[in-house]
């Protein structure tokens, strides 16, 4: 399958979200086929899943005195700090790509595993435990890799990897953060806790179940290797051909549009998401 890849420079999280969203509406459009994009955030960002609620779950003081912005994605899931990381999205048709949401998260992460393994890291994709339903407490931390997700990237027990998934018009948005350090510190001071103490506990928390990629090296990574590795991985995996390419000018007029309507808008950002819509 010829697959378009995208790598874009760094941006605000705002621009971010509605390139992935647009990408989204052209390939719903018919007016593009399979995307595979890698990006990076400036400023540092938290990122808030679809239906999480802002007066609940985020610290704004604590946002605005680390020089941290908010966007809210499409997608669902809980916050996410983008801040020394790669970032991974990939749009597809269903047809192109079918199966559950499951499965499709499944052959996704097992491209990203391969990818890690051929870089030295020792990754493997992980079920949900048995049994571990939407009422295991975990599910209720406001941070993304403090949460048991489905079919995980892990490295010594560790979650590398955080995804999300929105289904939309006959096309699959999936995308994902993979920190190169995992600033367990820096995501509790962005979050809302109940006490100092609490603050403390959910950090060494999120210590013990997250890492970052140069942690599981034991050495630095650069955006570049980690880049090409990932790449090869979906080649191996799941058979792409990748084409580099770029944003279509419908696209970009697009994606700068829903940065002014949506994404830059306190209104999408601060109002929790609306219910009804096919997100995981």
């Amino acid at each position: 399958m010829l697959v378009r890849l995208i790598s874009h420079a760094p941006a605000k999280g705002s621009y971010n979200m509605a390139v992935d969203e647009a990408l989204l509406r052209s390939c719903a459009r018919g007016e593009t086929g399979p995307t595979l994009r890698f990006y990076q955030w400036n400023p540092a960002c938290l990122s808030l899943g679809y239906f999480q609620d802002v007066s609940k779950e985020v610290d704004i003081q604590g946002l605005a005195a680390e020089g941290v912005d908010l966007v809210r994605r499409i997608t669902g899931g809980k916050a996410v700090l983008h801040d020394d990381e790669l970032t991974y999205s990939v749009i597809i048709p269903e047809k192109l790509f079918p199966g559950s949401v499951l499965e499709t998260y499944r052959r996704i992460s097992q491209a990203l595993v391969e990818g890690l393994r051929l870089m030295g890291i020792p990754a493997t994709v992980a079920a949900l435990e048995h049994g571990v339903t939407s009422r295991d407490p975990r599910f209720r931390q406001a941070a993304c890799f403090s949460a048991p997700s489905w079919f995980e990237v892990l490295w010594e027990g560790k979650k590398l990897i955080g995804s999300a998934q929105n289904r939309k018009s006959g096309v699959i948005l999936q995308h994902g953060s993979i920190p190169f350090r995992f600033n367990a510190s820096k995501l509790v001071r962005c979050i809302l806790t109940k006490s100092p103490e609490h603050a403390e506990r959910t950090r060494a928390m999120l210590e013990r179940k997250a890492g970052g990629i140069s942690d599981a090296l034991g050495r630095d990574c650069e955006r570049f290797e980690l880049e090409e590795h990932l790449k090869a991985g979906f080649q191996e995996i799941l058979g792409w051909r990748l084409e580099p390419g770029s944003l279509t000018a419908r696209e970009q007029e697009e994606a700068l549009e829903l940065v002014e309507t949506k994404y830059a808008n306190p209104a999408w950002t601060m109002q929790r998401g609306r219910q009804g819509e096919e997100l995981h």
